[in-house]
């Protein structure tokens, strides 16, 4: 039997193994791997706005009726009340908003930024007046006593949001770390708790009342955040009224803000 040397065939397998490391040996798999990774970082890379973060502002309200031609405005609540609009301390507002998302619309200066966040308002009343709702006016009416016959311990309204912002904001930076920057637009809100806490003490007892009230249980505000760098001087101003009532011979009452926001980072 003769045999078939092998020759050839090894000679065919040198043959393609030149040629390939000539064709593919200046780019080796681990190039490759790099630039991928290179794209995927940089598709990662996030533009940065200021909804996320903290904010801390002092409660105020103002009283508007009529429409946009014909209207009376003032401020402070509804004389009666008893519902404190000048001191922080009393009347606060505390936000958490820990998720965002900018999408950029000119690089990085111009873009449109959404998220979610929770947002609670703290709104006291002073030691003379005690709020109810008036269910055959369909108004927020109060009790007036004088401060010296009864201890008032508690006398406040808790209203928590779930709340979601589309905002344009401006930058004048890059790096989204430090710089000038403007951020306004709309803040659409769902209330998810609202609360009227009323408590009283005497020398044996303490009577508290925590009741349900009549919040707008949907919230718009107008949001304007101007800063620089991870701070923020902000205001909002509801356009909705901060109850649900329909007072018929007096202006509604609408909710408004001012305060200091700090932004948290990645």
């Amino acid at each position: 039997m003769t045999t078939i040397p092998r020759t050839p065939h090894l000679f065919a397998a040198a043959l393609i193994l030149i040629v390939s490391s000539e064709v593919f040996g200046s780019t080796s798999p681990s190039v490759f791997l790099s630039d991928s990774t290179e794209i995927k970082t940089e598709n990662k890379a996030k533009s940065l706005g200021n909804w996320r973060g903290m904010s801390m502002s002092a409660v105020s309200m103002a009283q508007f009726q009529g429409n946009l031609e014909s209207y009376n405005a003032s401020w402070g609540a509804r004389d009666g009340l008893g519902m404190v609009t000048d001191d922080a301390l009393t009347s606060w507002r505390l936000e958490l908003n820990p998720f965002e998302k900018r999408q950029r619309m000119l690089g990085e200066f111009i873009g449109i930024t959404t998220g979610l966040g929770f947002d609670w308002w703290h709104v006291g009343v002073d030691d003379s007046h005690r709020l109810q709702f008036d269910e055959a006016m369909d108004v927020v009416t109060a009790d007036a006593f004088s401060p010296d016959s009864i201890n008032v311990s508690k006398n406040f309204i808790n209203a928590v949001y779930l709340r979601v912002p589309l905002l344009a904001s401006l930058h004048t930076y890059r790096s989204g770390k430090s710089g000038f920057h403007v951020e306004a637009g709309l803040v659409g809100g769902y209330l998810l708790h609202g609360k009227y806490t009323f408590e009283q003490k005497t020398s044996s007892s303490t009577n508290t009342a925590v009741e349900d009230f009549p919040i707008s249980p949907l919230q718009v505000n107008a949001r304007l955040a101007v800063g620089f760098g991870k701070m923020s001087l902000l205001g909002e101003a509801s356009l909705l009224p901060f109850f649900e009532e329909n007072p018929m011979d007096s202006p509604s009452m609408h909710s408004f803000s001012v305060g200091l926001q700090f932004r948290l980072d990645d």
